[in-house]
């Protein structure tokens, strides 16, 4: 998720810098020059994020699993031949 994230906004902070410096006409090199620093920096802190993101969603995943186990596990300790797929 982290490279996604690094992707969309790298791109999205280049895509803003050129159009800040089309707007304003200003001359390409400074632009560009800008325009890449930023998408560097961007990039950067989306992967970030990303990296945030996909942390968060993976252990919210995981308890909720691990929940569902041991739910069925209180459930079915008298029942050996159970199966933890049934759990609803």
């Amino acid at each position: 998720m982290g490279r996604s994230y690094a992707a969309a906004l790298g791109c999205l902070a280049l895509a803003a810098s050129i159009l800040h410096g089309l707007i304003h006409s200003q001359s390409p090199e400074p632009v560009l020059t800008r325009s890449i620093f930023a998408l560097i920096a961007f990039a950067g802190l989306g992967w970030i994020v990303g990296q945030a993101a996909d942390y968060a969603v993976r252990h919210s995943v995981e308890m909720r699993f691990r929940i569902k186990v041991e739910r069925w596990r209180q459930k079915n300790s008298n029942n050996p031949q159970a199966s933890p797929t049934s759990v609803k």
